[in-house]
């Protein structure tokens, strides 16, 4: 079976071998179109790991990903090799992305970026280990705003604090040639719409979806959108920044 291109799946946080037999279901129709597919396999992520522990998986399957991704360029004839990132895995995804030359076309489900919003003003405030306080969080996110808005990207590893290393929205600078569809849930408790919009905002090459529900209900929506994702990995989005 030949394929035209390839598109590589990175799951979210929960994945276990249940969870790869269910992305395969909802994606096998791409196979039809000649596009592979290539399911990332996610172990170990607990997002009740300590900051440090975290960051070095982050930093580890990014790692991973862009091993595959060379992997694929260098033994197949196939240039066309676009990402999918659900939820955690759109994290890895951004950093991929905006690093990776070779990835045209990214397509990020349920996931956003500004770790302050996610970590503070979501369910995952009850989950995620926090080394920092709220106070503290929300004063170095201003410090941390001001070096983006004056792409200062090299004083962010002054920081104290790593996790600005690893938020997507440090990367959006990177991503500004690039097609990005972003599907989203209007009343997602754990990736806030708002974060969401942080994107679109510096990015108008990105197409957002919505659909009325949850994190844990994209799969009910999921078929409403095949034919978006089919027509985006094709033929992208003309929209250039």
């Amino acid at each position: 079976f030949k394929f035209s291109s390839i598109l590589i799946i990175l799951p979210g946080a929960g994945y276990r071998e249940k969870s790869k037999e269910l992305i395969f279901k909802q994606f096998k129709y791409l196979i039809k179109e000649k596009i592979g597919l290539c399911i990332v396999n996610f172990r170990n992520c607990d997002l009740k790991k300590r900051d440090i522990e975290f960051f070095e998986f982050i930093k580890e399957y990014v790692a991973k990903v862009r091993g595959i991704i060379k992997f694929i360029a260098e033994n197949f004839v196939i240039e066309d090799i676009n990402v999918i990132g659900i939820s955690f895995g759109g994290i890895i995804g951004f950093i991929v992305c905006s690093i990776e030359e070779r990835i045209k076309r990214s397509i990020f489900l349920i996931s956003g970026a500004n770790f302050e919003y996610i970590t503070w003003k979501s369910l995952l405030r009850f989950i995620l280990k926090k080394d920092c306080k709220r106070n503290v969080c929300k004063r170095m996110h201003k410090i941390y705003k001001k070096f983006i808005d004056a792409k200062l990207y090299e004083e962010i590893e002054n920081l104290p604090r790593k996790c600005f290393l690893y938020d997507p929205f440090t990367y959006l600078e990177n991503l500004k040639g690039k097609d990005i569809l972003m599907i989203n849930g209007l009343f997602d408790m754990i990736i806030p719409f708002y974060s969401v919009l942080e994107i679109k905002k510096r990015l108008k090459n990105c197409k957002i979806l919505w659909y009325p529900g949850t994190h844990l209900t994209l799969k009910y929506f999921f078929p409403f959108f095949k034919k978006s994702i089919l027509k985006f990995l094709k033929d992208g989005y003309k929209c250039r920044c």
